[in-house]
């Protein structure tokens, strides 16, 4: 079973490891907050070994129209094999000593999609110290192509923004969004489409996935 990892990426003098993973459609019910604790239990739901299903409610059709999306948006990235699971995760209760949430409640669930032959990902972490914004910070320099100069100033205005406020890159097709946690930890949602700052879709649309996602993970 392949997964693709991201390299550990050196930001601003703070490094932090950062896994892409696989997801599929489907999820759970939301039910207020998305918080810390819910976001661990999630996690546990979908295994070490990963999962068929994307345990968050991330309903993509509803999102494609919200976004006027032409191409229907599949599940599984578009390099994915047969064999990968649609779903894995990071952290919760049985962290891995090296994992960044090691020490400390958190966990990443990250959905995978395609449109055609481009992936789009929904990252959603959580934990309940430090900056979220920060430990996805590798995927979003991986994803848009941005210099250590831009993802670093990237990073300071995606970390100070307030929950529900989207947060695009200057090339658009990598979004960041904080979510409301409860008053407890930090949650984010990060949607990456395409690669190298390029993606087939409007920024106008990845931002509006990216709103309606967030507003879905609620």
């Amino acid at each position: 079973m392949n997964h693709v990892k991201h390299k550990i990426a050196v930001v601003a003098g703070t490094a932090v490891l950062s896994t892409l993973v696989a997801c599929g459609g489907g999820g759970a019910g939301a039910g207020g907050p998305l918080s810390v604790d819910r976001l661990v239990t999630l996690s546990e739901e979908v295994g070490k070994d990963g999962a068929e299903n994307c345990p968050l409610p991330y309903d993509v059709e509803k999102a494609a129209e919200a976004a006027k999306v032409g191409e229907k948006i599949q599940p599984g990235a578009a390099d994915a094999g047969a064999d990968d699971p649609v779903a894995t995760a990071e952290g919760g209760k049985k962290t891995d000593p090296q994992s960044p949430f090691a020490g400390k409640p958190g966990a990443w669930v990250t959905c995978s999609y395609h449109v055609g032959d481009e992936s789009l990902v929904i990252h959603t972490a959580g934990t309940e110290a430090g900056s979220v914004v920060n430990l996805l910070l590798p995927t979003t320099q991986s994803a848009s192509g941005m210099s250590v100069d831009e993802v670093t100033a990237y990073h300071q205005k995606a970390d100070k923004a307030k929950p529900g406020e989207a947060v695009p890159t200057k090339g658009g097709n990598v979004v960041t969004v904080r979510l409301d946690s409860g008053g407890k930890g930090d949650v984010a949602l990060l949607l990456t489409v395409g690669e190298d700052d390029k993606s087939k879709l409007k920024p106008e649309q990845v931002l509006d996935l990216a709103r309606t996602f967030a507003a879905q993970a609620e």
